[in-house]
């Protein structure tokens, strides 16, 4: 029986001690990532759950293990936002539009910062609280951010809200009906259970061999970090050093580069996804390589499109040029997105009688009247939202079902606005130009994966015969918890080293220059005169014709090769394990050939092995950074291993 007290109070607890963590290893020291972030190796499973996880089954004697998943789901909610994942991105940018030359009279981004409302943002130009922010060494100016935290807390509470009656909606006909298999669940349950391959998990040889990997590579890497006499193992070769003459050259362009890199972590993921998946991720990727040696044999490897290059947002639009491979990547999204909640239809007809329904439209409109008070027209604000659900459906499913390392949805919800309408001064005003910018929240930080996390506590609720009561009511405090302990936490983090030592000394440079980027996205929509961009609109098109081909394929013919989630993340985000992809993909069709489903099972806690040694290895080198205390010093453990 599960003891809501108690497991609320070891959420809470739990959470809190995880915010404190974070500020002080991702923040401040250096170290790796710990509580979330936006690179796959970091959230994808997120080491602090894991860790807590491993603690909570030596107490499996007190805790059944339907209230160790209940705590797991929070944290996995709750944890990441304490962080890199949303605070160490959020936070900083709400400031930084306020300091500097940011805010100076005479400045481009002057006239824009008149127009934000007042709660949004704390203080006005070159206010105590921007500049304390900034240079540190004071106390929180909590009744300057007390506005804008309940604020932007609505916004992440309902949007929470509304894509958990969506989850809810969609529960039955995903989870239960096509059993979408949850590949990335596969180490929490074993963790929960205890056992793997009918052996206690710390028993398991294949398991102990599996951390093994990690734990040397990761080990002499750390050491080497320390102590840099000590050479680091390499991991990955760069193809770029071998292709100087033209026109092979192309194949290793300039903004996107050819690295067969391989990641334990990475590998084991791959081994568990659908071996379809992991073919076609790699597959698909090399066809990109051969799209940019057609492009230079055409001589447009320079051409740039109307508008993204010029005026808009190039941070995730990469690379710039054509063939526009983002685009490509995101009009098979919408096509995956669409086809999912065509197949579902069913799940919805006669649900007026569901309260989900009903939570999920009235959550819909407060989101809609949320969208402008920032500055949205409505008709835009309305249109935004359904764009990010539709796009947060679609990497949800690539996660829950293609078991790829999605982290984040990786897109601006402004820039469909501005390919399509032109920008500048005569197409938008300067209050829509800003609200597009944050929006960018969506597409900066981890939220937009929060329905994936709600599908997969309802599987883990199915799995250990928990009530979705339970389950609804646990994964809603996590994220209050973690709201919360985030808030705290990171201002009094910021307020006392202040961005500057931060970015230059600590372990937050990335997460500190999203501030700047609001401001780069708002100016730019705003004040640059550009046509609507159709090559790229019909990039789209042509990504999403391609993604419904492969579709039908698979529709029609069972033994179809190439799935289309690996075409649109081979396609657009390839680059970040094509090569953990190929070798996972090898060891996984090599064990199912030759050795059939029995040696499968057998060899499935190797892989496993793997993926929890890495997490292993951040939670011990976070341990040592803490431990040594020295700013922006830590071992940070890169996203993918370095070559």
């Amino acid at each position: 029986m599960i003891s809501t007290i108690r497991t609320s109070v070891i959420i809470v607890v739990l959470t809190v001690l995880s915010a404190y963590l974070a500020q002080q290893v991702e923040f401040v020291y250096g170290g790796p990532y710990i509580a979330g972030g936006v690179f796959p190796s970091t959230l994808v499973i997120p080491a602090l759950p894991i860790g807590f996880l491993v603690l909570l089954l030596l107490f499996k004697r007190w805790l059944p293990v339907g209230e160790r998943a209940v705590i797991y789901a929070a944290l996995a909610i709750g944890v990441t936002v304490t962080g890199s994942g949303l605070m160490h991105r959020f936070l900083p940018g709400l400031v930084t539009v306020s300091y500097g030359g940011f805010a100076s009279p005479k400045g481009k981004y002057y006239p824009y910062l008149l127009q934000f409302p007042e709660w949004m943002i704390p203080g006005g130009p070159n206010s105590a609280a921007a500049v304390g922010a900034f240079e540190g060494d004071m106390p929180v100016p909590w009744d300057a951010w007390a506005t804008p935290l309940m604020g932007w807390s609505l916004f992440f509470v309902g949007l929470f809200m509304t894509s958990l009656c969506l989850a809810w909606l969609l529960r039955t006909r995903w989870i239960e009906t096509e059993r979408l298999a949850f590949p990335l669940l596969d180490l929490p349950i074993v963790l929960l259970d205890g056992v793997a391959d009918g052996q206690a998990i710390f028993r398991n040889r294949a398991f102990l061999w599996g951390m093994v990997v990690p734990a040397l590579l990761f080990g002499i890497n750390g050491l080497s970090h320390y102590y840099p006499a000590l050479a680091k193992i390499g991991t990955g070769v760069d193809l770029q050093h071998f292709l100087l003459e033209e026109p092979w050259k192309a194949l290793a362009d300039f903004e996107s580069p050819f690295v067969f890199n391989v990641s334990p972590f990475l590998v084991g993921i791959s081994f568990l996804a659908p071996v379809e998946v992991s073919l076609s991720t790699w597959v698909f990727y090399l066809f990109t390589r051969f799209q940019f040696l057609v492009t230079d044999l055409m001589g447009l490897t320079e051409y740039r499109g109307n508008f993204l290059p010029n005026g808009g947002s190039v941070w995730l639009d990469w690379p710039m040029h054509f063939p526009f491979l983002m685009s490509q990547a995101r009009g098979g999204l919408m096509v995956i997105a669409l086809f999912s909640l065509w197949s579902a239809r069913k799940a919805f007809q006669g649900s007026w009688r569901n309260p989900a329904l009903w939570g999920f439209l009235v959550g819909i409109g407060g989101l809609w009247i949320w969208t402008m008070a920032i500055g949205l027209p409505p008709l835009i604000g309305f249109l935004a939202l359904i764009l990010f659900l539709i796009f947060s459906l679609a990497f949800v499913r690539l996660r829950v079902d293609g078991g790829l390392p999605m982290t984040q949805v990786y897109v601006l919800m402004g820039i469909f606005f501005l390919m399509a309408m032109g920008s500048g001064p005569q197409v938008f005003a300067q209050t829509t130009a800003i609200g597009f910018a944050f929006l960018a929240v969506l597409g900066y930080t981890t939220i937009g994966l929060w329905p994936a996390f709600q599908f997969e506590g309802f599987k883990l609720a199915e799995r250990f015969n928990v009530t979705p009561g339970k389950m609804i009511w646990g994964m809603c405090l996590g994220l209050l918890a973690g709201l919360a302990a985030g808030y705290y936490f990171a201002l009094e983090t910021i307020y006392d080293h202040g961005i500057f030592a931060l970015q230059e000394q600590g372990g937050a440079r990335v997460e500190t220059r999203i501030g700047r980027y609001y401001s780069y996205l708002f100016t730019l929509a705003g004040d640059t005169e550009a046509a609507p961009d159709w090559e790229r609109l019909w990039v789209h098109v042509g990504g999403g014709a391609f993604t419904g081909f492969l579709i039908l394929m698979r529709q029609r013919f069972l033994r179809w090769p190439f799935h289309p989630m690996g075409f649109v993340f081979g396609t657009g985000f390839g680059w970040m394990m094509w090569g953990s992809a190929f070798m996972g993909w090898v060891c996984k069709w090599l064990t199912v050939r030759y050795g059939g489903a029995s040696t499968y099972r057998r060899v499935r806690p190797f892989f496993l092995g793997m993926i929890f040694g890495e997490i292993a290895m951040r939670l011990f080198w976070a341990g040592v950074a803490y431990t040594k205390g020295e700013m922006g010093m830590g071992y940070d453990m890169p996203f993918m291993t370095e070559y």
